[in-house]
């Protein structure tokens, strides 16, 4: 799916806050429990917060008011009456940054008629939506070489096309919220709340309580706390204490990389705490602050990760890199797809090094997926070079290998490193081809020359290839 000027984190979502009475709820505000005349308050608003009831008969009423009013019900959200002016806050600021809730997927329904609807015969359908996560194209600049989204999902209901993008396969999404948490530039977010509200939310000042929609407590309500990665827990940590709470349904089960990442933080500075049905994880009594400075906006998880980096060592936020020295050939192909150039390439006095920035690397992997040595597996497996959480953020550029460079015995150019050049003699070989050193470390141009003048015994100078757009007989 593709966003316009029209649907941009940008712009900021108009939100009115709508104040609703009952016999359950006994407070000031529109006084009916009838769906259809709480619709006709509703008329109009881009996005609302209802503050009323939060029990599973009140978000039932107002779900069918809100789409009988024509609304995004993702742009809803209920707060309960006794849960205070911080609370309004809260749901406030996510709406204003659900820019990406008109692009969740319709579904039509029916809505429940009354006999007065049945006898007239007026069968109203409206448009429902449905709050999985949706892949944003124009935010994702990796997916021809990225696969952290599909690897992450433990459904198999992503799939990453290299022509095409990402697909989702929503009768196989149960909503779980990892391959949100695994996308450093933000491209697959949940339309009821965006990347953009996490990063609001944590400058509001205070502690927090975040669960999911079937917490009916007090507390801030996402799709799923396994939504959150170890940047987004460091940024609302930065604001105050994180309680984070799982109620317990299927979903809980894939909790155990929050769970690690929440133990490793904790033991840093403390004042995150995780209880689910299975981890009961306290909040470390010794704190520490969580520095962030000053932003206005950031764009995606990887500037996150590096604005957090830049003033906190935490653990689980940024990465390191490790080579096997015994797999790795210098092919320069990681360094060649990295897209954020935290792997480089040098060559200094008459040596090939590989080099690796932490303060660069935004975690998407592209170098494990393109690396030809080892086995095929996607991001994993005995490939040679391997990226990992960093246990603690260190501002240094460090050396991951470095080879003899084998320049061309009649030109002096490049021809590669040396380990490479043994990797193609031990190819050649295995094939039952002739490989002499005297061949091999030339470049393509007197590997050709060499080869005509030990077939044919007489020397030729070949010319370099003609550039097409070059005319002929000049």
């Amino acid at each position: 799916m593709s966003s316009n000027f029209l649907t941009t984190p940008l712009i900021k979502v108009k939100v009115d806050i709508f104040y609703h009475s009952c016999p359950h709820n006994i407070s000031s505000g529109f006084h009916s429990c009838d769906p259809n005349e709480i619709a006709s308050k509703l008329k109009g608003m881009k996005a609302v917060v209802i503050v009323g009831k939060y029990d599973e008969e009140h978000l039932k009423l107002y779900r069918e008011a809100s789409l009988r009013a024509g609304l995004n019900p993702l742009l809803v959200r209920v707060v309960d009456s006794s849960w205070g002016e911080t609370a309004i806050e809260e749901n406030k600021t996510i709406l204003e940054n659900e820019w990406i809730a008109d692009l969740a997927v319709i579904e039509e329904k029916s809505l429940p008629i009354s006999r007065r609807e049945l006898i007239r015969g007026e069968l109203k359908t409206v448009k429902d939506r449905i709050d999985k996560p949706v892949w944003i194209s124009d935010m994702c600049k990796l997916y021809r070489a990225c696969t952290l989204c599909q690897d992450s999902c433990p459904y198999g209901a992503i799939k990453v096309d290299k022509k095409n993008g990402v697909s989702i396969d929503y009768s196989k999404c149960v909503a779980c919220g990892l391959c949100v948490a695994s996308c450093p530039m933000s491209a697959i977010q949940f339309p009821s709340v965006s990347q953009q509200a996490i990063f609001d939310l944590s400058k509001i000042k205070g502690d927090k309580k975040i669960s999911c929609y079937k917490d009916h407590g007090n507390s801030i309500k996402l799709p799923c706390v396994g939504m959150l990665s170890a940047v987004d827990i460091a940024m609302l940590r930065s604001s105050g204490k994180i309680s984070l709470y799982c109620p317990g349904c299927e979903l809980s089960k894939h909790l155990d990389n929050l769970k690690a990442v929440v133990e490793d933080l904790n033991k840093s500075v403390g004042g995150i705490s995780l209880v689910t049905p299975d981890y009961n994880i306290q909040p470390k009594e010794d704190e520490k602050t969580v520095k962030i400075g000053e932003f206005s906006y950031l764009a995606n998880k990887a500037e996150a990760m590096q604005l957090v980096a830049k003033s906190n060592n935490l653990p689980d936020v940024s990465y390191d890199a490790q080579i096997n020295d015994e797999v790795c050939t210098m092919c320069e192909s990681c360094a060649k797809w990295c897209p954020a150039n935290a792997l480089t390439i040098d060559y200094p006095n008459d040596a090939e090094r590989l080099s690796f920035n932490p303060d660069k690397c935004i975690g998407c992997k592209i170098c494990i997926n393109v690396c030809p040595e080892g086995d095929n597996a996607c991001s994993s497996g005995n490939k040679a070079i391997k990226i990992l959480p960093a246990k603690e953020v260190k501002h240094e550029v460090k050396t991951l290998m470095k080879d003899e460079i084998v320049r061309c015995k009649v030109c002096g150019a490049i021809v590669g490193s040396r380990k490479s050049l043994n990797l193609v003699k031990k190819i050649m070989k295995e094939r039952g081809l002739e490989c002499e050193d005297e061949w091999l470390e030339r470049c393509p141009k007197h590997r050709a020359e060499y080869s005509y003048k030990k077939f044919f015994g007489k020397e030729v100078k070949f010319k370099p290839r003609r550039n097409p757009n070059d005319l002929g007989g000049v």
